[in-house]
């Protein structure tokens, strides 16, 4: 697909700078960008990088005067860059509707309108599937399981028993819904396995990354918001609350009964212990370890996790140790020889 920058301009809401009939093909980065693409700026700090760019085009936040190539000026780039990316993609291509010789589907099972069922597919009793919605190879569908419409299940996506998943979602391959929390009672030293009987409940527009696992509830829900998006990788455990539109970046790991609140985000390999809330809006770091509860609006990180200002602090102060450690070791031995001296003196004048 082929756009001009006078159109890209008008879809986002931009004011152009050099040859608005420019033509665009594609997108890319700022350093990988080649003649015929457009690429954008976050901030003026990137603006050296976009003087050595080979795009044709530009998004910025302020003009630009010895840009290289045509700019669009444009309060957002980074959402303008989406919205320009979305434009000249093309549309995702999907299997043909209908069920394949090679899936098996028990009866009970109710399909909506186009839904697509690849081979090896399997789908249990009492399971509701809506319109449109595509399940790849492999696909695991539990007895009484309801899907939303134009939902996509990748390969070997397994969707455990009474699980509810909303409109719109998007999971990837080797993701398993629904499997059983860890529930265990040590009985005389030995561990007893504590039946979990609640299910899991998706929203809609969710996006689950490959190989993540929602557990299900030992009673009740594991619960995840509508327009909430799972990197690979994540553990939630059961009755876990998650609220709307948050982001969970790859190997965080939620322990069981932790409440998240909405537009949470939570950065790679972080823990959540269990029990805790967090409040809506807060940002944990990558690798934090999060113990206690945290009010609404708040940045976090480090292990155990703090104010991400203090914890800034806390991590120049460890480069500082060795240096640190050394200046004590001198002023120790500054303070042995000032005690050793005075002890001479005193003993002399005795």
């Amino acid at each position: 697909m082929e756009i001009k920058v006078r159109q890209i301009a008008e879809l986002v809401g931009g004011t152009v700078q050099g040859d608005p009939e420019t033509v665009i093909h594609g997108v890319n980065g700022l350093q990988e960008a080649r003649p015929g693409e457009i690429t954008f700026a976050r901030s003026p700090r990137y603006f050296d990088q976009l003087r050595l760019s080979k795009a044709s085009a530009a998004l910025v936040p302020s003009p630009v005067p010895d840009a290289p190539m045509v700019t669009i000026c444009v309060k957002y780039p980074d959402m303008a860059f989406l919205m320009t990316l979305n434009q000249l993609a093309p549309p995702p291509s999907r299997p043909p509707a209908g069920v394949h010789p090679g899936a098996c589907i028990a009866p009970g099972v109710l399909l909506g309108a186009d839904v697509t069922v690849s081979a090896f597919v399997y789908i249990d009793s009492g399971a509701v599937i809506g319109d449109r919605t595509v399940l790849y190879p492999g696909v695991y569908i539990g007895p009484r399981c309801r899907i939303g419409t134009d939902t996509v299940l990748y390969p070997n996506v397994v969707v455990r028993e009474d699980t509810e998943i909303g409109a719109r979602c998007v999971i990837h391959a080797g993701a398993c819904i629904g499997s059983d929390g860890f529930g265990f009672a040590d009985l005389s030293g030995h561990w007893h396995k504590i039946p979990q009987t609640g299910i899991v409940v998706i929203g809609d527009d969710v996006e689950i990354g490959s190989n993540t696992a929602i557990d299900r509830a030992t009673f009740g829900e594991t619960r995840v918001g509508s327009g909430t998006k799972i990197d690979n990788l994540v553990q939630i455990g059961h009755n876990v609350q998650v609220g709307e539109h948050c982001a969970i970046a790859g190997k965080a790991g939620i322990a069981g009964s932790a409440r998240i609140g909405n537009h949470v985000r939570i950065g790679a390999d972080a823990g959540i212990a269990g029990h805790i809330s967090i409040g809506d809006g807060v940002s944990v770091g990558a690798r934090a370890g999060v113990m206690r509860s945290i009010p609404e609006n708040k940045t976090v990180s480090g292990f155990p996790a703090i104010d991400h200002s203090r914890q800034r602090r806390v991590m120049v102060a460890q480069q500082r140790t060795p240096e640190m450690l050394h200046q004590l070791a001198r002023i120790e031995r500054d303070i042995k020889e000032l005690k050793d001296d005075l002890h001479h003196e005193t003993t002399d004048n005795q």
